[in-house]
């Protein structure tokens, strides 16, 4: 018997008047019928929860029932497919930014530059790609050396066709306007892919130790001698979100010397990091480790996010305790309303890039 998980598909759209509909590669998904899978409207979201395959591919649209109009669900995503692979029971949250015809078209271009590294591999870790986006100053100032940034999900930063469900944090655009508008000095952005074992690799476990022994003694020598790198603390950086805030945030403890500055999206603190000991709990029973880097902090108020706050909560109470000052070292952002999905961290991307970079 094949094995199902049940994904909960869970739409905000500004058409509550309906229909809203999936369609997609699977019988459960309607065999790409536009209108074959409604969705129902509950307290202004639109919802269907569906039983797929486990550890399967599948490919779907949102639909306004017809293939007249198609969901765009994020500003770069235009008519292409979205795409999920089912490992677990999940939710997914996506948000309708416009409706498209068959004739839109929408740019798809990368602004900066990206390196594409390959294939890397580190012993006892899953081989992995790994990108480098370079800004636009970076390619117009050759003797100017430049701070980086390292990228967990990185698949997820500047590329909706990599990225989980076609939502890329738009990271390249948030930084290059940024940076036109003369806010920030531009990193390089170190953008290293996630693996079946992400959940162990952004935890406190013996995967998460290698996976930051990864970056650390393979990936940031490299790039340190084939970039125009600034290689001070103050200068390296770490940002991801979810499970990617927890293991920014393990960066900057296991390695105050290597990185200077982490920007936790949405982290799970509340999470178990070692056998009975929670991320906050590490922090407040270790008041002589040393942890001297500036840290941003943000969580939304919907759903999941409801569930990580208190986590947050602790995390910012006991790094204050430890001196931390809010606006200084430390900033906390609440977004009110926020799903814990890529579009709202792409939304609020340019808050952590403003206090990690800002003039």
């Amino acid at each position: 018997m094949t094995k199902t998980v049940k994904i909960d598909f869970e739409i905000k759209s500004s058409n509550e008047s309906g229909p809203i509909c999936i369609a997609g590669d699977h019988a459960a998904l309607g065999n790409w019928a536009p209108g074959a899978v409604n969705m129902e409207l509950e307290d202004g979201i639109w919802k269907k929860t569906l039983d797929l395959p486990k550890n399967t591919w599948v490919e779907f649209k949102i639909t306004d029932g017809t293939w007249d109009s198609e969901a765009s669900i994020s500003e770069t995503d235009g008519n292409d497919n979205l795409r999920l692979f089912t490992e677990e029971d999940q939710q997914i949250q996506l948000q309708v930014e416009d409706w498209l015809s068959d004739e839109s078209s929408v740019n798809n271009t990368i602004q900066g530059k990206v390196d594409y590294l390959g294939i890397r591999s580190y012993p006892g870790l899953r081989n992995r790609e790994v990108i480098v986006w370079l800004p636009t100053a970076y390619l117009e100032n050759p003797s100017k050396r430049f701070p980086v940034l390292y990228a967990h999900d990185g698949q997820n930063m500047v590329d909706h066709r990599t990225a989980f469900l076609n939502g890329d944090w738009r990271a390249d655009e948030t930084i290059e306007d940024m940076a036109k508008n003369k806010q920030i000095d531009p990193p390089i952005m170190v953008c290293i892919y996630n693996t079946k074992d992400r959940l162990e690799e952004y935890n406190d476990t013996k995967l998460g130790r290698r996976y930051l022994e990864f970056i650390v003694k393979d990936i940031k020598p490299f790039i340190d001698k084939h970039y125009r790198t600034k290689t001070s603390v103050e200068d390296t950086a770490v940002i991801g979100s979810s499970m990617g805030g927890l293991i920014s945030f393990l960066a900057v403890w296991y390695y105050p010397n290597v990185f200077g500055k982490a920007a936790c999206l949405s982290p799970l603190f509340w999470g178990k990091t070692t056998v009975d000991v929670e991320a906050w709990q590490m922090v407040e029973n270790n008041p002589e480790h040393k942890l001297n880097a500036e840290i941003y902090m943000d969580n939304g108020t919907a759903d999941l996010e409801r569930k990580l706050m208190p986590g947050c909560i602790q995390m910012l109470r006991v790094l204050k305790a430890r001196g931390y000052e809010e606006k200084k070292n430390l900033l906390w952002f609440c977004d009110e309303g926020a799903w814990h999905n890529e579009h709202a961290w792409a939304e609020r991307l340019w808050r952590p890039i403003k206090f990690l970079y800002g003039k």
